[in-house]
């Protein structure tokens, strides 16, 4: 399940890497355009040029609780599909790339082991997945 987790967080990455590759490519073209259409500002520019994927995963002992994190760098989760990624057969890989069960096997196993799967997310910034588990 952290795995099924650390993958998608790779693949986030990895969108947002290719993202920011596409813009510098534009940017070299003079072509360079926000994506509300507006031209590029240096600033903009080099937020995405200095781009470098980050993983990180921790684990916690808090009152009695077991506490995981995942967290990444990537894109972000967009507000209308927040509520629908962990449903099963929900995906946003594009033809035969994914199932859309990952992320609701993980949550019935964590579940089926009395805890929780939460998620934070910040668009241009990240995600944060968190795992709790009751210590018995």
């Amino acid at each position: 399940m952290i795995i099924n987790l650390c993958n998608n967080a790779f693949d986030a990455c990895a969108e947002r890497s290719r993202s920011a590759c596409a813009e510098r490519s534009r940017s070299a073209r003079g072509n360079s355009k926000t994506k509300d259409r507006r031209p590029e500002t240096e600033e903009s520019q080099n937020y995405e040029a200095n781009y470098l994927p980050k993983l990180m995963v921790k684990s916690t002992l808090r009152e009695d609780k077991v506490m995981i994190t995942i967290e990444d760098n990537g894109p972000g989760i967009p507000d209308e599909i927040k509520d629908k990624i962990l449903q099963p057969f929900f995906t946003t890989k594009k033809g035969t790339e994914g199932t859309g069960l990952g992320l609701s096997i993980t949550n019935d196993i964590v579940k089926a082991h009395g805890g929780s799967l939460s998620l934070e997310t910040t668009l241009g910034k990240g995600t944060v997945f968190t795992i709790r588990l009751e210590k018995k």
